[in-house]
């Protein structure tokens, strides 16, 4: 298993049309990789959260577009694909006390390992136990 700890942008975007496309774009404009996307079904204004290669580009781009944000510690842990890999990994931080926030995550068919985002109460604890 492959754990790191990640820099994660939450964005508040409006809930509308095409906001995704246009963030995306901006994005894209600044060679800012999305390395992980979780964007809820809500309505009115949506926290988009992103684990992004070029953090400070893509607050430039943020703050550009007038969109509020924060930033947090998350888990990025590379997991067998197999029944059960994610199961152990929370029942140990379960065990030890870490509790999971929220969680997502990934996997391309054939690649062998899913990727997950875990945000955790307690990052730096949770990304020794998941070592």
């Amino acid at each position: 298993m492959n754990v790191t700890v990640s820099r994660q942008i939450t964005v508040l975007m409006e809930n509308r049309t095409g906001a995704l496309a246009e963030l995306c774009t901006k994005l894209a404009e600044k060679a800012v990789n999305i390395q992980g996307l979780m964007v809820p079904d809500h309505p009115g204004v949506a926290p988009v959260h992103m684990v992004v290669n070029g953090l400070d580009a893509a607050k430039k781009i943020f703050d550009g577009m007038g969109l509020k944000y924060t930033e947090e510690d998350v888990l990025s842990v590379r997991l067998s694909d197999k029944p059960g890999a994610l199961g152990k990994l929370t029942r140990k931080l379960a065990d030890h006390g870490v509790d999971v926030k929220y969680a997502y995550g990934t996997i391309l068919k054939g690649a062998g390992k899913a990727v997950v985002i875990l945000a955790a109460s307690d990052p730096e604890a949770a990304a020794r136990l998941a070592k």
